[in-house]
Formats: structure tokens, C-alpha cells, sequence
């Protein structure tokens, strides 16, 4: 990670602070928790601007201004133990003579799906909450500092209500415009009434140096996150509601408020239109009547809820995003996960006048939900609108065939993994935002549709941080799931030593091994420990996941062995690059080991399929589409096997699809002895894996055709997590992206064959099409492909970035070997 001198302070609000006493209590965090701090710095420069580098973050989430214009938001989610400071330059947005820079932090007094509450010295000696900013102004005569410090002045904001229900993303946010200290950001507000803040810094124990937050900052790792454009909701239905009685939890007052038809207040200009300048609706309620209206987005949008109103002062806008709707119309709310998540809905509380306001936290969403109240004097709705948010790559990947309906499931595959893509690879945009280590599948992804590095490289470190003393790494990381210790996923483990080994085939980059080369052996002789006598992994403790199938999951699990098996090889690859050669051959030995006890033990002769499990030395009778995909995906199974396997696991009549997510401690009924557990859309990318294996191509584009073209059938833009549609499922769930890696690695035929495509196959596998062109996107340039053919013809067209060298394999399996530049073969 790259670090920087450290020359500035954390500063909060007022408090008072003392030494850190001797104890284990953080009594501070309650009194910070959901707070938001402004803070500004008024300053005087004397010449033209050069330059102004600055380094900016905060114990929670920030906004930047320069002279009351947005410069950006973080920082980058992290570990406690190790906070990313964002860099800016303020050049741009300064100009001689006096400027502001202000700042709005909040404080979270909570662990979240992406943020960690401190720990150690520091949060006995400041509970939670701070803002840091590092920098210059660099002039031809002169160099102005900016840090923070004693100097910056802050006030404790009373605009949101503190004492609101909270989930994995945060704070149910009540807003009240009334109390907002208006253009607290531009240069002529007055801030002499403000507090000067205080550093967070206090003396040490026995005379140690003092305590201060983060002694680790490192510069962030990634560009920062895209903002824009604006997608304005469409009018979907115009309701009118009976007020439910005022209840602080907010979300369960909506709940209980049913649509009716418009009959004590009045709506005018309500248009279905998803223009910007779509006329304004204007809207008058009576007190005991509200109007709902349900806006559509088209399709799920991740991003900050933004409202342009005028209003009178007291007027409010309720609200909540989702991605489902109800039977009766309203938006579902996302129950979040039992035990951890509380439903939440929104408010804001409008001031006299026209108004712009956003929500401070980003959502991903569909449908948005507005209840408008207290309008007994016109409320006029000029836009209701997400400014868009995500991870800034480039949609260098591309794919395009004579079938469209496998083009529209490569875009909507490479749109779902767009937004979910941010300061991490989240699970989804609505539910979740956690950065889950099944993001293995969305790094792979992610190579065919955009060619990012950094991205999965950042994950690859933050999931080792994440590393317990025993060598296990956490399911997600970081964030809540990653400190409190309550269940782990064994097998999200082994996915993570699987992405380093992706990473160094895509990218060449084999730096990161010297950084993970440890935690990789320490994690491989966790999995060690389970081993028994038979050399397969036996009663592994916590959660085996596998996916969300009913699959057998006690005793030996034949999917996890099989994946061990995996892990196992990279770390063997790995350690060759560290230059351990003992290591190295210990591990692929380890392997060898694993495999035969696989290919004795797990294999059912009498079935010609490999058991889902073992247990006291019997196999189990359940078998499944995920166990013998793992086995060919993974080099596990002999191949005059595979025959007998394929011939079960993919015939149709005796697949049962099982309970999926929320449905734990349900059973599906079927027959153990006839049917076979499917795969969910996360296992289907190894199913694909081993029918490529296999040569079965035709197999993987009719499952694609079958499977993902009913997902956007109804005009969805994303996949969602499972191919049943529950009211947990996430709509649009990175894993299930699988086809835009498969049809690009397929249809086009490109994979690598040395590390970082320095050698590359073009492998096209035309099945019943007429026609395909597209990019696969390298460190080295893209490979532009396209082929087409004919009764009597067969053409390809290749361009080969420098550097490389590709193998082209022909329909008649005829291979050719060319290098950089522009290449035009035909077959007839």
C-alpha cells in the first residue's frame, strides 16, 4: 500500500478530550454515533495557482467543497486498521484572493456493510468520528497550508435526526431543511459563530507517544467513483393514502399506509415521463390524507436520491427505494438480513422556497416510493431524479452475434456487474453493498466486459487484512461481517487464493505475490487442519456454502474438496513466482493427495456420478448439477468419466430446482435416488467451466439461451441473484453475470495461455450462428475478433495487440500461430 507523510490532524467537535484511561470500554461512540459535523477553512491566496495536491479522509463518510462546489466524496470503504485517504487536486476550483474549503463528515457509532468502527487506543480515547485533510496551495511565491487543525472551524449539525432505526447501509435519514445553515459551503457564510474544532490526539500510557486515530493512512488505491448523469423516475401510479399514526420508525408507518384512489387531495400534472424537463406536478394534501406516488426508473440504477422541489417550509417527503413491487402496487421494502437489518425509510423536511436536496448515502433501486404530506399549501415536484454513482471503467469489452437475444444477455450481464462495481465488487447495489469473496466470479467477468485491475487487486488485499490469527479469511471484507465474528464462509477462502491466480493470468501482474504470498500458506494450512486420515476435508466448521442450492453440505463435501483441489494448484503457482520451490511441490503433492481421495471415495460407480458428500464412510444419495461440474471444472475427474456424468447431470427431466436464499431450514421434496440438485446462476459459471472443458459448447450456449434469457424476458436490464425471484432477492446480483465472461470466452473463442495474454487462443466456437465480432480487453491492448461464415466459407478477422502472440484455432481445429497486427484468415 502507498503510504505518505503524515503532517496533518484528525480533528471532531468539541469534547473535551482527556487520557485514554485504562479499560476496555469505548464510552465515547454513543454520543457520536449518526452525527454529522461541517467543518470550513477560509483562506487567502496571494498569487496564481500552481498547484493544490491535497490527501482527504474521515472516520465514517465525507463531502469536499471548494468555495461551495462539490469536489468529492469518500473515503474508499476500508479496515479499521487501515484507512484510505483520497487525493484531490483543488486547483481547479481555487482562485487568488480568499476561498473556503469545507467539509460535511458523519459518524456512523456502528459497523456497516463497507465501514469498521475503530478499536484499540483510539476508540477509548475518541469513540468514532473524524475529518482529515492533508495539503497546499502552491503558488510561484508561496505555499499555503491547508491542513486540519485547531484552526478549522466546525459546527455540530441538528438537520438530521440522530435517534433513527439504522441496517448494513446505514441511517433511516430525516432531514429538516429548516435547520440546514443555508450555503454553509459558500465563500460569504459567515462562520464566525462556528466552534473551533480540536485535534484527536491525546497522551499516551506511561509515557508512549501520544494516541491519534489511523496510525496507518495510504493513499487510495482506485480512481475515484463516477458521478452522473442524472436518470429522472417515470410515474408509475399516483395514489392517496390515510396518515398512519406518526411513528418514529418511519419504514413501518409506510408500511401500514395502503393505497387508495385520489378523493380528499389534489394532484395536478402528474405525466408518466422520464424527461428532465417533464412538467412539474403539483401536489396538495389535507391533514389526514397524503399522496404516494410510485416512481420507475426502468431498470435498477444505483446512486444519491435527489428531489427538486418548491415548497412551504414543513412540507415532507417520505420515501424508500426498492427494486420489487408489492401485489398492491407499493414498493417492497428490503427487509435486510434477521438480527441485523431493520427496514428504513427516509424523510425530508422542506424549508421555504425552491430546493434542491440529495441524500447523503447512495442506494441501488428500481422503484422509488415518494408519500408527500403536510401540503396543505402547493408542493411543486419539478424532478424526482439518482445521480448516478460507480466504479469508472470503460466498456472496452464487446460482443455482438447473430443472435440478439445472446447480445442483450451479454449487456445486461456487463450492466449488472457495472453496478456493481464501487469502491469494491459488491454482491448488489440494493440489498447489501458488501464486498462478499464470491466476487471471484465478478473479477472474471469483469476482465471479458472492462479489463480492470485495480478493482480485484484492492479486494485480493483487503480480503488478507481481513486474515484471523487461525488463517481463515473472512466471507466479506471489509466491513460489519468482517469484525463480528459471528459465522464464516470456508469456502469464500479458497475462492480468494483462486482470484490471485486469475489475476496474475489477466493482468501478468505478479507483484501482488510478494504482498499475499503468507496469508496464502497461512490460509492453505487452515484447510490443512480439517484434512482426516483419507486426506479429504472432513466436518469443516462454519458455513459451507457452496451456493444457495440444497445441496449436501455435511460431513466430506465433495464441491468444497474439489475447490481445495483449486486453491491448492494456485498456491502452487504462487509460490513457484515467490520463488518457493519446496513449497511449491509440497502443495501440488497436497493436490495429487486430495484428488485420488476424491476420484476413491466420492465417486458412485453404480451411478456413474460423483456423490455431493460422504459421511461415516457412506456416500450420501444426494447428487447434484454443482458436485460433478466442480469435479471436470476442477481437473478432479478422469475423463472417461465425464460421459457417464454429463449424461445424469444434464438431462433435463430429472433436474429439481431447490430452495434458494430465505428459505433456510426448508427442505424441497424429491427423489434422492432420480433427481438432481441445479445450478443457481453463481454454479452455473463452473458448470460452463466443465462443459468447456468437456467441448461441449453447444451445451453451454442452449443453457444460456434457456436460463438467462428468461431473467430479461419481461424488459429487465440486470440478473438477478437466483432464478427464483423471492422477496430477499437481490435483482441485480453481480454473480449472475456469468454468460458475459462465457460468450466472450466462447463465441469469441479468447483466453489467455500465458500470463497477462503475452500468448493468447482464439478458439471461436461458431455453433448455430451466422456471425460474431467483439473485443476482449488485455493489459496489452484489445483482441478485436470477428468471424462470419457460410455454407462453403469460414472467415476471421484478428487483431493482435504488440507484444503478443496468438494461437488461432479453425472450425476444422486446424491451428495457426501469428503475431501483432491485423489478420484476415479464410477457410473454404
Amino acid at each position: 500500500m502507498n503510504h505518505f507523510f503524515r503532517r496533518a490532524e484528525f480533528i471532531w467537535r468539541p469534547r473535551d478530550l482527556t487520557r485514554v484511561t485504562f479499560s476496555t470500554a469505548a464510552p465515547r461512540v454513543p454520543a457520536e454515533t449518526n452525527r454529522f459535523v461541517y467543518f470550513r477553512r477560509v483562506i487567502e491566496i496571494a498569487d496564481a495557482i500552481q498547484s493544490a495536491p491535497v490527501m482527504v479522509t474521515a472516520d465514517g463518510r465525507y463531502q469536499l467543497f471548494v468555495n461551495g462546489v462539490l469536489v468529492g466524496r469518500g473515503p474508499a470503504r476500508s479496515s479499521a486498521a487501515y484507512r484510505y485517504a483520497d487525493p484531490y487536486d483543488l486547483a481547479p476550483y481555487l482562485k487568488p484572493g480568499r476561498n473556503v474549503i469545507a467539509a460535511l463528515a458523519h459518524s456512523y457509532g456502528r459497523n456497516t456493510a463497507w465501514y469498521e468502527l475503530p478499536g484499540w487506543d483510539y476508540a477509548r480515547a475518541f469513540g468514532c468520528g473524524g475529518f482529515f485533510l492533508q495539503g497546499e496551495v502552491v503558488t510561484a511565491r508561496d505555499v499555503v497550508q491547508l491542513d486540519t487543525d485547531a484552526s478549522w472551524r466546525c459546527l455540530t449539525a441538528d438537520v438530521w435526526q440522530r435517534d433513527v432505526p439504522s441496517n448494513s447501509l446505514g441511517f433511516s435519514e430525516v432531514y429538516d431543511a429548516r435547520r440546514a445553515p443555508e450555503n454553509w459551503n459558500a465563500l460569504a457564510f459567515d462562520d464566525t459563530s462556528w466552534e473551533h474544532a480540536e485535534i484527536l490526539r491525546v497522551p499516551g500510557r506511561n509515557y508512549t507517544g501520544d494516541v491519534i486515530p489511523f496510525q496507518f493512512l495510504a493513499v487510495r488505491d482506485i480512481p475515484a467513483q463516477r458521478e452522473g448523469p442524472l436518470a429522472f423516475g417515470a410515474v408509475l401510479s399516483c395514489n392517496e393514502i390515510a396518515n398512519a399514526p406518526t411513528s418514529n420508525d418511519l419504514a413501518a408507518q409506510m408500511d401500514q399506509e395502503i393505497f387508495l384512489p385520489l378523493t380528499h387531495c389534489r394532484v395536478i400534472n402528474v405525466i408518466a415521463s422520464e424527461a428532465k424537463h417533464s412538467p412539474t406536478t403539483e401536489i396538495t394534501t389535507t391533514d389526514a390524507h397524503s399522496v404516494s406516488i410510485v416512481y420507475d426508473f426502468g431498470q435498477v440504477v444505483a446512486g444519491y436520491i435527489r428531489f427538486e422541489l418548491e415548497g412551504a417550509a414543513g412540507a415532507l417527503v417520505d420515501f424508500y427505494p426498492g427494486e420489487q413491487l408489492l401485489p398492491d402496487g407499493r414498493v417492497r421494502i428490503f427487509d435486510g438480513i434477521p438480527g441485523f437489518d431493520a427496514p428504513i425509510a427516509h424523510r425530508y423536511i422542506l424549508c421555504d422556497g425552491a430546493q434542491t436536496w440529495e441524500r447523503f448515502e447512495w442506494n441501488g433501486l428500481r422503484y422509488l416510493q415518494v408519500t408527500y404530506r403536510n401540503c396543505a399549501q402547493p408542493l411543486h415536484v419539478r424532478a424526482v431524479a439518482v445521480n448516478q454513482t460507480g466504479y469508472p471503467v470503460q466498456a472496452r469489452g464487446q460482443f455482438e452475434c447473430s443472435d440478439d437475444t445472446l447480445n442483450r444477455i451479454w449487456h445486461a450481464g456487463a450492466r449488472t456487474l457495472q453496478l456493481c462495481m464501487h469502491d469494491a465488487f459488491v454482491d448488489c447495489p440494493s440489498r447489501e453493498q458488501r464486498q462478499w469473496m464470491d466476487a471471484y466470479l465478478d473479477t472474471r467477468i469483469n476482465y471479458a466486459a472492462f479489463g480492470d485491475a485495480q478493482l480485484a487487486a484492492r479486494m485480493m488485499r483487503q480480503i488478507a487484512l481481513s486474515q484471523r490469527p487461525e488463517g481463515l479469511t473472512m466471507m466479506a471484507a471489509p466491513g460489519d461481517f468482517s469484525v463480528l465474528g459471528f459465522t464464516n464462509i470456508p469456502d469464500f477462502c479458497l475462492y480468494w487464493i483462486m482470484t490471485i491466480g486469475d489475476y496474475i493470468q489477466f493482468t501478468g501482474e505478479t507483484k501482488i505475490v510478494d504482498e499475499l504470498y503468507s496469508s496464502v500458506v497461512k490460509a492453505i494450512q487452515w484447510f490443512e487442519r480439517q484434512l482426516n486420515a483419507e486426506n479429504l476435508l472432513t466436518d469443516v466448521p462454519h458455513w459451507v456454502f457452496v451456493e444457495w442450492a440444497e445441496t449436501d453440505k455435511k460431513g466430506q463435501v465433495a464441491a468444497l474438496n474439489a475447490q481445495f483441489v483449486a486453491a491448492l494448484c494456485v498456491a502452487a503457482q504462487i509460490a513457484r513466482i515467490a520463488e518457493h520451490s519446496r513449497a511449491a511441490i509440497y502443495f501440488d503433492a497436497l493436490a495429487t493427495r486430495v484428488r485420488d481421495a476424491l476420484n476413491e471415495l466420492l465417486w458412485d460407480e453404480s451411478r456413474g456420478v460423483y456423490a455431493d458428500a460422504r459421511r461415516d464412510g457412506k456416500l450420501s444419495r444426494r447428487i447434484s448439477q454443482q458436485s460433478n461440474a466442480a469435479m471436470i471444472a476442477f481437473d478432479i475427474a478422469p475423463r472417461e468419466r465425464w460421459d457417464r456424468m454429463f449424461e445424469t447431470i444434464l438431462d433435463e427431466s430429472r433436474l429439481v430446482l431447490t430452495h434458494a436464499l430465505g428459505h433456510d431450514g426448508e427442505v424441497t421434496p424429491f427423489d434422492e435416488e432420480k433427481n438432481v440438485v441445479q445450478a443457481q446462476p453463481f454454479y452455473s459459471h463452473f458448470l460452463h467451466r466443465a462443459l468447456r472443458q468437456a467441448g461441449k459448447f453447444d451445451n453451454i450456449i442452449a443453457n444460456i439461451r434457456a436460463r438467462w434469457s428468461a431473467m430479461i424476458a419481461n424488459g429487465e436490464s440486470t440478473f438477478r441473484e437466483t432464478w427464483q425471484l423471492e422477496p430477499i432477492t437481490s435483482k441485480c446480483h453481480a454473480w449472475s453475470a456469468t454468460p458475459t465472461f462465457d460468450l466472450s470466452t466462447d463465441i469469441l473463442g479468447i483466453a489467455p495461455l500465458e500470463p497477462g495474454f503475452a500468448r493468447f487462443r482464439v478458439a471461436p466456437q461458431i455453433e448455430n450462428l451466422a456471425w460474431a465480432r467483439g473485443a476482449f480487453p488485455t493489459p496489452r491492448g484489445d483482441i478485436q475478433v470477428a468471424w462470419r461464415r457460410d455454407a462453403n466459407r469460414f472467415e476471421l478477422s484478428l487483431t493482435v495487440p504488440e507484444n503478443t502472440q496468438a494461437e488461432i484455432v479453425l472450425p476444422a481445429r486446424e491451428i495457426m500461430i501469428v503475431g501483432a497486427g491485423t489478420h484476415r484468415v479464410v477457410v473454404e
